[in-house]
């Protein structure tokens, strides 16, 4: 039973991020808390959305949704801050990382709502 609930997250993960971007991950780092701690959780989440971005960017570079022109001036501020929060990933509380993605989502929410 546990494969098949493993299979419908990494589905809605895909099609989450296929529809709204790195949003995939989402779903996927409550699920993978359940067995792993957070800091596991959150770099497993990376791991596996790195694959899925990839497809997504194939599909949306082919059908002309998008081009590296678009992301360039993001790119290097990017890696940079994905490097940032490497480290701090690293180095903060379990429950601090856990309160930052919870308002995290809660901002991301209310911004949705409210445009």
């Amino acid at each position: 039973m546990k494969k098949y609930l493993f299979s419908l997250w990494g589905i809605l993960a895909g099609v989450l991020n296929g529809l709204l971007g790195a949003g995939g991950g989402m779903p996927v780092v409550p699920i993978l808390q359940s067995k792993l701690d957070v800091q596991k959780s959150h770099a497993t989440c990376v791991a596996i959305i790195l694959p899925i971005c990839v497809v997504s960017i194939i599909m949306y570079i082919t059908s002309g949704k998008v081009t590296f022109g678009d992301a360039a001036p993001f790119l290097i501020w990017g890696v940079i801050g994905s490097v940032i929060g490497t480290v701090f990933l690293s180095k903060l509380k379990p429950v601090i990382i856990r309160k930052v993605f919870a308002v995290l989502m809660l901002w991301a929410a209310y911004r949705l709502i409210t445009r």
